[in-house]
């Protein structure tokens, strides 16, 4: 086995409630937090059948100067160091972002200080500034109200983290393919020593070191693959060229306004890449095939099933726990703001001769559904169905967003159809999913940007 499933376990130590830097791991003395004193208005412990905050609850709606955020637990203690050095008063602590609603989830963020205005916490990121400490601003906002379920779907990722890392270890495995800087490159495998790299564009979002043989051990020089898209072929013939360390990891974006310019990756890790001779625009969904693999079915976006069997699809979504869920709660926030809960109900469909793969989604949105830099409710659920000549069957898991997938096909020709999922939050990624809903390929690009 790899060492990539140790990343399950620094991810549940973030998930954990753990807000001190010496309970995270690092080296650093525990901040000194003050307690709070009961009032005649806060429920003792001992209180029967009365639910304590949770402990990040003192932070929410709270102005963070945040130095450091990763979606691995524990690091950012250099920066934390250097604030020490330069004598910079600071009440470190770390932070889940899957305890606030309006922050990015399955990160972990270093909070220099805390503040309750913004005016406060901007003049103490423009003191760490000039002292050469990049950090900034951003609002908590409100407590998660489904963290439970954010902890749980990270932990997923963090599943899945793994197992794609150990999939890639396979020949066979489809792998997705990426331009930068003008030039075609095919996923390999995740690195795990350090490795140095230099920028490859201006901004310094992209860094990368070229080697001479594949650092996984699976392709040499003049292999040929064949790339596809969502909806077929794209190239054939495609030959390996060279090899590389890549990370295209996304900082938080006071990194891009450093001076001077910063000299390492501000997120994520390299990831071993093989160089291909063919070229593929930057916006161009492609995964490559060894070449001379029988060609996946591809489905084509259709009008079809019957008006009928799609009534019955909608229908079902409507009967759905999660349906009645998602109306309730957005329906409790268009109150407490007085604005109007809308809902759309919308359906996909893709087809191959008799068989339909279908995709109804419902969305409730207030205001203009800006969920990531407002406050809007903006939360789907859909319901995703094989329909054919064997009957109806169901498609991936809960999390599953309609709207997200934009290709169907049956990889192995074996009446089993794979999704093509790209999606762009919490990060940029793309997946090749099975029926249950598990992933059989993936590339995810690191986001280490809280948000706004």
């Amino acid at each position: 086995m790899p060492r990539l499933p140790r990343l399950s376990v620094l991810v549940l130590l973030a998930f954990s409630g753990c807000t001190e830097l010496r309970g995270c791991g690092a080296s650093e003395p525990a901040p000194v937090v003050a307690a709070v004193a009961p009032d005649a208005g806060t429920p003792d412990a001992s209180t029967p059948s009365v639910a304590l905050p949770p402990p990040e609850a003192r932070y929410a709606k709270k102005w963070l100067v945040i130095v450091h955020s990763s979606s691995v637990p524990g690091e950012g203690s250099e920066v934390l160091e250097a604030m020490r050095e330069k004598g910079l008063p600071a009440e470190p602590l770390r932070l889940s972002t899957n305890a606030f609603r309006d922050l990015r989830p399955c990160l972990e963020v270093v909070v220099a200080k805390v503040f309750a205005a913004r005016a406060e916490a901007e003049a103490f990121r423009k003191q760490l500034s000039e002292a050469g400490v990049e950090a900034y601003v951003k609002n908590a906002g409100p407590l998660e109200p489904e963290r439970e379920r954010r902890d749980a779907t990270c932990r997923a990722e963090a599943e899945a983290h793994a197992a794609r890392a150990e999939a890639l270890n396979r020949r066979t495995v489809p792998r997705f393919v990426e331009s930068h800087a003008g030039r075609t490159f095919m996923l390999l495998g995740e690195g795990t020593t350090s490795v140095a790299l230099e920028p490859v564009d201006a901004r310094r979002s992209v860094w990368m070191a070229s080697v001479e043989e594949d650092p996984m051990g699976l392709f040499v020089k003049g292999e040929m693959v064949d790339l596809y898209g969502a909806a077929g072929p794209v190239q054939a013939g495609c030959t390996v060229k060279g090899f590389a360390w890549i990370n295209r990891g996304v900082p938080h974006f006071g990194y891009f306004q450093q001076e001077p310019p910063p000299e390492a990756p501000g997120c994520g890790r390299p990831w071993a890449f093989a160089e291909l001779d063919c070229a593929v625009a930057p916006d161009v969904l492609a995964f490559a095939l060894h070449a001379g693999s029988k060609a996946p079915v591809f489905f084509e976006a259709s009008e079809g099933p019957s008006a009928e069997a799609l009534a019955a699809q909608e229908e079902a979504l409507r009967r759905s726990a999660r349906f009645a869920a998602l109306r309730s709660e957005g329906s409790i926030q268009a109150e407490q703001v007085q604005e109007r809960l809308s809902q759309e109900v919308k359906a996909f469909r893709f087809a191959s001769g008799d068989t339909h793969a279908v995709f109804t989604v419902a969305r409730f949105r207030t205001g203009e559904g800006n969920s990531v830099c407002g406050s809007d409710y903006n939360q789907q659920v859909t319901r995703a169905v094989v329909l054919g000549p064997g009957g109806e069957r169901t498609l991936g898991r809960e999390e599953l967003a309609g709207e997200d997938v934009v290709g169907v096909l049956d990889l192995e020709g074996d009446g089993k159809v794979e999704l093509l999922v790209q999606e762009s939050w919490p990060s940029q990624a793309v997946r090749l999913l099975k029926e249950d809903g598990s992933e059989l390929a993936g590339a995810v690009v690191e986001n280490c940007d809280c948000g706004c």
